[in-house]
């Protein structure tokens, strides 16, 4: 019990014959417990008549789930030499979780001083200050730009 325990198969159910047993795959896909010899590391916990239910887990989710029974475990020179089948061909598979995906913040075009506007040196500041409709919009260090601005050739710079 104690190497099945490790192995990730747990929680027998009912007495000793016909035991059903769960297995969780997460570090593989179901498929890969149907291969040869899969379950022959655990040979000694299993038995003629054991079912072994698969479930795929990832990230805290069921994934698929599919249910097994073992038909035959030989005790061999070598060790047990368990024989699974599938109950079903079928796997149910599960969908993954729903990601919503984040919409790209839309950034506002840039303004433009519309008509005419003022620039004035703040000597204080040592930048130019530019007025529009006599309000201060924003101040520039550089002269040419701040005409620019003034102007309504370049868009009023964001203020951080």
């Amino acid at each position: 019990m104690l190497k099945a325990r490790t192995n990730k198969l747990n929680k027998p159910e009912d007495g000793n014959f016909g035991k059903v047993w769960n297995y969780i795959c997460d570090q593989h896909e179901i498929k890969e417990c149907f291969t040869e010899g899969f379950f022959s590391t655990v040979g000694g916990n299993l038995m003629a008549g054991d079912t072994i239910r698969m479930m795929e887990i990832r990230q805290n989710r069921i994934m698929a789930v599919c249910e097994g029974i073992i038909l035959e475990v030989k005790n061999e020179d070598t060790g047990y030499n368990v024989e699974f089948h599938p109950l079903s061909t079928k796997i149910s598979k599960f969908p993954g979780p729903k990601v919503e995906k984040e919409k790209p913040k839309e950034e506002a075009p840039p303004e433009f001083i519309l008509g005419t506007g003022l620039v004035e040196w703040n000597l204080g500041k040592r930048a130019y200050t530019i007025f529009a409709n006599g309000k201060p919009v924003c101040e520039v260090e550089n002269k040419a730009e701040a005409h620019a601005i003034a102007r309504g050739d370049k868009p009023i710079p964001a203020t951080v």
